[in-house]
């Protein structure tokens, strides 16, 4: 059990439930892992493990004991925490244009990833744009029974890119919420 999540757990739960949560949370995110060893590429099984599955087995042990509603709610505040060195990061690389630049230059390298199929539409000196029209989060979220947990991964893409300075993010859709791809766009600023 990542310390992290343990000291989380206390914060939202008695000791009681929160050792039935960390129970739960180790045998789902066991028996996931194992279920997609060998079958994912390496690439996608490290995204998996480090990044996907571990929260979903979070939500879906927190669903034991409170609402769907409820338990996304909890996910969503644990994963920002988690994401908040990142969005740091992003805001000090997008803090002027040359940095901005060098962030599109990153970003576009991270694209090259089996974790998602893509397009890459427009990359110049005005903005970043592509669209996914697949995405490990929302597949495996979908193949573990909780298709309602995707957009919680999608938030996280605001909470993350939506402060930057030099770029502005927006996307009008998301695979994980019902569209037919998630359209990025990095605009200059």
């Amino acid at each position: 059990m990542d310390k992290k999540l343990g000291k989380y757990i206390r914060t939202k739960f008695d000791e009681e439930k929160a050792i039935n949560i960390e129970t739960i949370y180790e045998k789902e995110l066991h028996k996931m892992l194992q279920a997609e060893q060998g079958v994912l590429s390496k690439s996608q099984f490290k995204a998996a493990k480090g990044a996907i599955l571990n929260r979903i087995a979070m939500y879906k042990a927190f669903k034991t004991y409170i609402d769907d509603e409820k338990a996304a709610e909890y996910s969503k505040e644990f994963m920002m925490a988690e994401q908040a060195w990142f969005k740091n990061f992003t805001k000090f690389m997008t803090a002027g244009k040359w940095r901005a630049n060098t962030f599109k230059w990153m970003f576009s390298k991270v694209l090259k990833s089996d974790v998602w199929d893509k397009e890459i539409c427009k990359y110049d000196k005005s903005g970043l744009d592509f669209n996914m029209t697949r995405c490990l989060y929302a597949d495996l979220s979908v193949k573990y029974g909780v298709p309602e947990f995707a957009p919680v991964f999608c938030s996280g893409d605001y909470y993350v890119f939506g402060d930057m300075d030099k770029l502005k993010f927006s996307r009008t859709q998301t695979l994980g919420e019902g569209g037919d791809k998630c359209d990025f766009r990095f605009t200059n600023s």
